[in-house]
This record gives C-alpha cells, structure tokens and sequence, in this order.
C-alpha cells in the first residue's frame, strides 16, 4: 500500500513538474511574442509614418509639377495663339485640330462648315493635294505662295511637318509665315543697288571722259583697253565681282594722266626721262585719286597696279606674282596690246602682229602667260576686233 502511495507522489510530482514547465514556457512565450507584437507594430508604424512622408511628398511635388505644366501649357497656348505665324495642327485624317488667330486669317469655310486645310486662301499658287501627299509620305515640306489682302498681294512661307513614327503618319503641323515684308525690303535693297551701280558708272564714266579730254590722242584708248580686258576675263571665268571691278578699272585706268601736263602728253617727238618719270606717276595719282571713293570692288588697287609685271620690273612698286591682282595682271596685258596697234603723238600704229609677237615675248617673264595665251588665241582664232563697242 506504501509502495502504491510512493509511486502516486512520484508521478504525481513528475506530472505537477511538466505542468509548471509547460506554464513557465507558456507564460514565456507570450511575453516574447507580445515583445515582439509591440516591436513589429513599432516599426509598421514607423513604416507608416515614413511611407506616408513619402506620400505626402510626392503629392506635393505632383501638384507642384501639375501646376508648372498648367501654366506652362496657358503660357505656350498664349503663345501659338497670339503668334505671327500661322500655326495648323491636323490630325490623321487631315481635320484641324488646332489654329491660332493668325491661321484663320488664311482659312474661309464654306458656309455652315468645318475650318478644313482645303479652304487654305491662295492664288492657285500652292498645290494643296501635292504637299498633303508629300506629309504622309513623312517628308517635311516647304512651299511658298500669294494670297491677295484688300487688293494686295501677300507672300506666304509655308512648312508643313508630319507627325507620328518612321512608318505611321499621325497628322501634321503647318507653320505659315508672312514674308511680304521680307521681300518688299529685299526689293527695294535691290533696287536702292540698281540705283547705286547706275550712280556709280555715270560717276566712273564722268572721270573716264575728263581724263580723255585731257590726252586727244588717246581719246577712245580706255574703253578699247576695257573691251579687251573684259573679254580676256570672261575667257578666264573670273568672278563676277572680279568682272565688274575690272570693267570699272578699264574705263578709268588712266585717270592719273589728268595730273601729267598735256604739252607732255601730246608731245609729238621722244620724251626725256625725266617725262617718262613724269607719265609714270599717273598710276599713283590715280590711286590717290580713287582710294578716296569707297567703291564695291578694288578699282583704286587695280588702277595702282596695271603698270606692274610679275618679274616685278613694273612700276610704281615693284610688285611680284600673286603680290599683283588678276585683274591688274589682266589690264596690264590689254594695254600693251592697244598701245601698240594705235597711234600715238610719237609714233604711228606699230599692228596687231608686233603686239601680239611683243606680248609673246614677254609671257612668262614679266606678263601672266595664261593671260597672253587667252588674249592671242581670241585676236588669232576667236576673231576679236579692236574697235571699241560704244
């Protein structure tokens, strides 16, 4: 019976063990777990707070950003509407979907209708089918045409850009611009030049008449020295700027001799050395006459220089080569020529083949030899005459 007792308090006292074991674990296990609730709704609330910080943020900036873009989009609106140009939005199928004050100007809708591109004002001058065809195939376009204002014609620039990727057209952007004003002023620049360049040649005609006056025996030499030379240029394909300064320089290039007194000029026998120094100044007085005038072209540089020779045995400075311009150069063979085939006070015309066998012997050594072979083959070949075209 003890025995039985004894076995009872052992199991019993195993089994209260286990119990307290079981609840101290228990009890453990649910401070652990509420530790660890209380940590974990912590940090979510942290979370919270911090993801609604960023939520907060981002909505600020959302409404920042949406704010900048409406007024960005009011501003540029402003802008396209009220802009000198004509501004045409067309979508797909080719209705408009946008146009500014300027663009209705251009656009008359048939009564009861929609704006449409095809009511665009022109003159007949502007293809509208082509430069539609030309959008979608998605090539940028520029055309131009007239629109007549109140009975005034007006000249349109027209760019026309295709909208949507490499293969998908997706409608299109015109540009229209009004540049009547733009052509009116480059008109009138145009002819304030006509008038300028006519201004320009009676002034140059005016002085090639008073040096002629002053030396009778040259009387026709400029103008057949310019006719020369130009014909000379015109073989060399010069610029025409080279042309021109050298068509002015021909009919004056002796201008300087106004300064040379004319018992010297019509001398009829030899001259002394101390004359020859004296007719070689005319080419510096005609610089320092001419370098005054501010002229297009190097007219005052080119009457400088036709004394000069590429050897630089010319006169007054001695100039070599490239130091002298085409033009000179050119002059230089031109009134060798037409010196020689007239006459003049000290002796009778010497013939065009003396000149031509003088300027050949000279070619390469103090005269440009392409300019001499030019000047030959057109007196030989070309049938160039020596009577001035007046």
């Amino acid at each position: 019976m003890e025995n039985q007792i004894e076995v009872f308090v052992i199991v019993s006292s195993i089994f209260l063990g286990l119990f307290i074991l079981i609840s101290v674990y228990l009890v453990i296990k649910l401070k652990l777990n509420d530790m660890l609730l209380q940590k974990s709704e912590k940090n979510l609330k942290a979370l919270t707070e911090s993801l609604q910080q960023l939520v907060d943020s981002q909505t600020k900036d959302i409404r920042l950003s949406e704010k900048k873009f409406r007024n960005l989009y009011e501003f540029n609106k402003e802008v396209l509407e009220h802009s000198p140009a004509a501004i045409i939005k067309l979508d797909v199928n080719w209705d408009i979907e946008f146009y500014n004050l300027e663009a209705k100007k251009l656009l008359h809708p048939k009564s009861g209708n929609a704006l449409s591109i095809l009511d665009l004002r022109t003159d007949n001058s502007l293809d509208i089918d082509e430069f539609m065809n030309s959008l979608e195939d998605k090539k940028e376009i520029k055309r131009e045409f007239t629109n007549k204002i109140n009975n005034s014609i007006h000249h349109y620039e027209l760019r026309g850009v295709p909208l949507g990727d490499d293969h998908l057209f997706d409608g299109a952007v015109l540009v229209i611009i009004d540049t009547t004003a733009q052509i009116t002023a480059k008109e009138n620049i145009r002819k304030s030049f006509v008038m300028l360049q006519k201004a320009t040649e009676d002034i140059i005609m005016a002085m090639a008449n008073t040096s002629e006056k002053r030396d009778p025996y040259t009387a026709g030499h400029q103008k057949r020295v310019q006719d020369l030379s130009l014909a000379i240029a015109r073989e060399l394909n010069v610029t025409q700027a080279q042309f021109e300064g050298l068509k002015f320089a021909g009919i004056i290039h002796d201008i300087g001799k106004i300064a040379v007194p004319s018992d010297i000029l019509a001398k009829p026998g030899n001259i002394t050395p101390y004359e020859y120094e004296v007719i070689k100044s005319h080419s510096t007085v005609g610089y320092e006459l001419l370098s005054k005038i501010e002229f297009p072209w190097p007219i005052a540089e080119i009457v400088y220089q036709h004394h000069e020779r590429i050897d630089g045995s010319g006169y007054p400075r001695g100039l070599k080569r490239e130091e002298i311009l085409l033009e000179a150069q050119i002059l230089a063979v031109a009134d060798i020529v037409e010196a020689m085939v007239s006459h003049r006070p000290y002796r009778p015309a010497l013939g065009v083949d003396k000149a031509l066998q003088t300027i050949t012997d000279l070619s390469g050594i103090s005269l440009n030899p392409e300019i001499v072979d030019v000047c030959i083959d057109l007196v030989k070949f070309k049938g160039y005459s020596f009577v001035a075209n007046e």
